[in-house]
């Protein structure tokens, strides 16, 4: 076993810790450990062994609610970020992606940062299903994602949430939505003398193609008082 591998034997019996009936103090060191390990780069592997035994026991601690004072989202975010059969069992995940949605459509301070970043990823791999199960708890997710992202006071969860829109683009019927209702919102946020951008994504975990709008509805909000009518829409993954 080479010095940087962990052992199936020390995961399994780190798994054991990560239960809702085990101590609380046990389960903190465990789940310490465990997004430890999440930044090596042999994670994937280590969350979908033994038909996703770390993966589940992290995905049901959270939908459980019981990851006490711990933001292990970060430790799915990482497993997630390139590795699609991983992000495929955590977007199949019902209860796991509608926790995630409530956390950033309700704002909630502590972990919705890192449940848009894991979206971002999610939506990147699988938008058609990520967006059919996002919206079924969030019928408004579009407008209230341009409108929170021309806020002012907005916070970096929704720069997220606006990178979860990007990826989401990808889906004709939400390309034409766009077209259709939010030409005139988008406009102001490709101003970057009005409104410069507020996050910066390392280039290495940057992957951006662009789409164009549709020039018949460009024309018709520019017609309508609407400036610069080019919208470019970017695909986003984060780790």
């Amino acid at each position: 076993m080479k010095g940087h591998e962990v052992s199936p034997e020390v995961i399994n019996e780190l798994i054991q810790f990560l239960s809702p009936n085990v101590d609380r103090n046990l389960r903190q060191q465990a789940l310490d450990c465990v997004i430890g390990l999440s930044a090596s780069d042999h994670f994937d592997v280590i969350f979908q062994a033994n038909d996703f035994l770390l993966g589940r026991s992290l995905c049901r601690l959270i939908c459980e609610g019981h990851i006490d004072d711990t933001d292990v989202l970060p430790a799915i975010i990482n497993a997630t970020a390139t590795e699609i059969v991983c992000a495929k069992y955590v977007t199949d995940n019902t209860e796991l992606v509608q926790r995630c949605t409530e956390y950033c459509r309700d704002c909630n301070d502590q972990y919705s940062l890192n449940a848009a970043k894991l979206l971002t990823n999610l939506s990147l791999h699988f938008p058609d299903n990520l967006y059919d199960a996002l919206i079924k708890d969030w019928d408004d997710f579009i407008s209230d994602t341009i409108r929170r992202l021309n806020d002012s006071t907005s916070c970096e969860a929704d720069d997220y949430l606006g990178y979860v829109l990007v990826n989401f683009t990808s889906i004709a019927n939400v390309r034409c939505l766009l077209c259709e209702k939010y030409v005139r919102q988008i406009l102001p946020l490709v101003d970057w003398n009005r409104r410069p951008r507020r996050l910066s994504v390392r280039s290495g975990t940057l992957k951006r193609f662009a789409y164009t709008a549709s020039i018949e509805n460009i024309k018709q909000a520019t017609a309508k008082g609407a400036s610069k009518p080019i919208i470019l829409f970017g695909i986003f993954i984060f780790r």
